[in-house]
């Protein structure tokens, strides 16, 4: 008897969700609910309805630091040790915010594992580096490391249709 009714009630339990998307439809609709939307929107949802914009995020957030790169490489003569400081925990957070929003990219397959390489490598140049170094303290082949890394993200953002943006290739044109 009451295995009868739990099977009772498993066969009514899609009528009845049928039944609310019908009545949902018909409140919100001012047309009839075709079939065809009711057996899609019982079924699971596909991967291809989720939007993400994981490598937009991530992408507008290299830009940023490459905004910062650029801004540094023109010349930090004339900037206090506070500025300098303060540009270097800038480039450290930024680094930090690339890494986080690659990882979720490349967790949801929009850009490949190597940005999330990229951007580590990065980071881990930069974390050697404490609150009393400035950004002058970078060497020559650490530059020369982050700008490599940079450059493989910036193709990738590139390859997955983000384009570097206007402001971004002003400010290399200054860069002596």
């Amino acid at each position: 008897m009451v295995i009868s009714a739990v099977i009772k009630a498993r066969a009514f339990i899609p009528v009845a969700l049928a039944g609310a998307m019908v009545l949902a439809g018909c409140s919100s609709e001012p047309g009839p609910v075709p079939i065809s939307s009711l057996s899609s929107a019982l079924a699971a949802p596909s991967e291809d309805s989720a939007v993400t914009f994981d490598a937009q995020a991530t992408c507008e957030t290299y830009f940023q630091l490459d905004l910062l790169r650029s801004t540094v490489a023109v010349g930090v003569k004339d900037v206090g040790k506070k500025e300098r400081r303060a540009l270097l925990v800038e480039y450290q957070q930024l680094l930090s915010d690339l890494v986080g929003t690659a990882g979720d990219a490349v967790n949801s397959g929009e850009l490949p594992q190597q940005v999330l390489t990229n951007a580590e490598k990065m980071q881990r140049i930069l974390d050697k580096f404490g609150k009393r170094d400035g950004i002058d303290s970078l060497s020559k082949r650490q530059k020369k490391l982050l700008t490599l890394q940079a450059n493989r993200v910036e193709a990738r953002c590139a390859t997955a249709g983000y384009a570097l943006p206007q402001e971004n290739i002003d400010a290399r044109e200054l860069i002596p």
